[in-house]
């Protein structure tokens, strides 16, 4: 009996140290994971990448040390023997030719000739376009179209080919207790913004705007002009130049024309709420701007880890975008700051969990069932650009790819909470999430839709083109686009862990037999990859395509169910009017939907394969 306790004894005591063994073993793997997975943070997220701008070279540092993780995995180039899917992107404008190629003169019918000196007497603005005018002023007010309010200040006006001065500011901005346009949450009114105001011009077939400060304006910055570089965008800029001038100037022009000046117009404007715009009868305006729109090479960055088998020719993509805001460009919630944005959460954490995921796979020689795809994405800050770019022009076949899964700020997991959208994109993502996480133990949120309430990320691109989609989160915090977004922030711990759901999850869908069936989840929230107009919602997805250079606002797809598709809108249709108004950007399809309420008939001219379409729509 002795004997047989003590060999019962030995069996226990060899299980339990088999166990502690398998535990301290585990506990030292996990250990050299997260040393790696640490060391890839830390570099994306240091001083040497810059905070991965568009503008910085930390972008391209970035991009190489992707690569060469990649390739260090065991994955192969995807683009034939390069890892880099290069595409061109605009950054920016710059204002060229000085004053040789930047002029304004003023002519009046009494022979009056008033030549303006750049950045003396006026600047051209950045959100404008090149162009040389001469054509009549007409003055109109605060440049405004507010059907909610009953103000127009076109009201009886054609302005077309004619250049227009438009004031700053709103009706009773410096009377907050009688505000008719009050600041939203902080943010100036829309009505108030200067390239709200030059789109209202540029859709009524304006030439040119001449911005002039209202009162309260000038008071307060004793009539300082707006500068070019303060007001650049590097996308969808106004189509007509645009250029800011001195008060005083026109004031003059005004008292001549209409014997009151201009603090006398705006003080019966905030009097009637009734627009004061006329004719300057017998001036004119000789404009020339000269800008030059600025792009640049970025890359996505691509590896391949093959599969083999009967489903060895369809793919899954994971992907991760690696950009951020460098020293602070468009974007940054730290408004005027210079500082890295170091984005370590904003997606290092995401990024060095893809390439975490990339180890793993390429380690596998003869690995069977579908092919996995590596995408680290560039300028998703710009808008999706990169995820964009490659559904636009995949590498590999769109209708052979079966599920995209995305990883943006996975770096701050708390309480093993994680977020995981698009669960409802196919009916496998429920139950197959729910028997992994009865080994992984997360505390999930599974969202059927693709969206944050703040907007989206690249897995929208692949969902749009009707590909299953899920998109793993940790939360958000108060570091979001700030420069306070460090690696010593982050939890590695729980990207290791995510790494390891994601793992999973790939390794079902790179083996299942039967392709998980899309569904395409109706009524999404609104971001920066869906418009929401300023006035009802028709229901449309633009395609911000980086080289796209015709005028209109492409379509990439229309929301299902919604007012477009109803009327037979659809995927690669271009609206260029919106009742007779030209559309030639974004811009300009916000300001005219802005003057329509629910319910009204709305005519749209959409190029359709190169051919005009009339098309009457009902907003909702």
């Amino acid at each position: 009996m002795k004997h047989r306790l003590h060999q019962l004894a030995a069996v226990v005591a060899g299980l339990v140290l088999l166990f502690v063994g398998r535990a301290w073993s585990d506990a030292l793997t996990n250990a050299a994971v997260e040393a790696r997975m640490l060391e890839d943070l830390k570099y994306l997220a240091s001083d040497e990448c810059e905070g991965r701008g568009v503008l910085t070279q930390g972008l391209e540092k970035a991009a190489e040390h992707i690569a060469n993780r990649f390739k260090e995995a065991g994955l192969k180039p995807a683009n034939g023997d390069s890892y880099f899917q290069p595409f061109e992107i605009s950054t920016g404008s710059r204002l060229v030719g000085g004053e040789t190629a930047n002029r304004l003169k003023l002519k009046g019918p009494l022979g009056q000739v008033i030549t303006l000196d750049l950045g003396k007497h006026f600047n051209v603005l950045g959100f404008g376009h090149s162009g040389n005018v001469t054509a009549p002023i007409v003055f109109v007010g605060y440049g405004i179209t507010a059907p909610e309010h009953q103000y127009d200040d076109y009201n009886g006006l054609d302005v077309t080919g004619k250049v227009v001065i438009v004031l700053r500011g709103v009706p009773r901005g410096s009377s907050p207790e009688a505000a008719v346009f009050p600041a939203n949450d902080g943010q100036i009114n829309r009505h108030a913004r200067m390239d709200s105001k030059a789109s209202n011009a540029e859709v009524r077939k304006a030439a040119a705007v001449i911005f002039v400060n209202d009162n309260a304006t000038a008071a307060e910055n004793k009539d300082g002009l707006r500068t070019f570089n303060e007001t650049a965008m590097s996308f969808d800029p106004i189509g007509i130049p645009v250029v800011h001038v001195r008060r005083w100037l026109v004031n003059a022009m005004i008292r001549s024309e209409s014997g009151q000046d201009l603090s006398a117009i705006e003080r019966a404007i905030d009097r009637d709420l009734k627009p004061q715009s006329f004719p300057l009868d017998g001036w004119t305006a000789e404009l020339e701007t000269k800008i030059e729109r600025s792009n640049r090479l970025v890359k996505n960055v691509i590896g391949v880890a093959e599969g083999s088998g009967p489903l060895a020719e369809e793919t899954i993509v994971i992907g991760a975008h690696y950009d951020h805001l460098g020293r602070g460009e468009r974007g940054s919630l730290a408004f005027g700051s210079r500082d890295i944005h170091y984005g370590a959460d904003d997606n290092a954490s995401g990024t060095t969990t893809l390439i975490e995921l990339a180890r793993r796979f390429g380690s596998q020689p003869d690995r069977k069932g579908r092919r996995i795809v590596f995408i680290a994405f560039t300028a998703e800050e710009k808008g999706l650009l990169g995820s964009r770019h490659y559904t636009n022009k995949p590498l590999f076949p769109l209708d052979k790819t079966v599920a995209m899964i995305n990883l943006d700020m996975v770096g701050r997991l708390r309480e093993d909470k994680v977020q995981i959208f698009g669960v409802g994109t196919s009916k496998d993502f429920g139950p197959m999430l729910d028997q992994l996480n009865g080994k992984h133990k997360f505390n999930m949120n599974k969202s059927l839709g693709t969206q944050l309430a703040g907007g989206s990320s690249d897995h929208e691109s692949f969902n749009r083109k009707n590909i299953p989609t899920l998109f793993f989160f940790t939360g958000n915090h108060p570091q979001y686009h700030r420069p306070t977004d460090t690696w010593d922030l982050i939890n590695v711990e729980g990207m290791r862990r995510i790494a390891e759901l994601v793992e999973d999850i790939t390794n079902i869908l790179a083996t299942a037999e039967k392709r998980p069936e899309f569904v395409r989840v109706t009524a999404p929230a609104p971001g920066p990859g869906r418009v929401t107009a300023r006035g009802p919602r028709l229901g449309i997805m633009p395609a911000y395509s980086e080289d796209d250079t015709q005028e209109g606002l492409l379509l990439d797809g229309v929301s299902p169910g919604g007012p477009a598709e109803k009327a037979g809108l659809k995927a690669g249709d271009r609206i260029t009017e919106i009742n007779g108004k030209p559309i030639k950007n974004i811009q300009n399809y916000m300001t005219v939907m802005g003057g329509f309420k629910a319910g009204d008939k709305i005519e749209l001219t959409v190029l359709r394969e190169g051919k005009p379409v009339k098309i009457t729509v009902v907003p909702e």
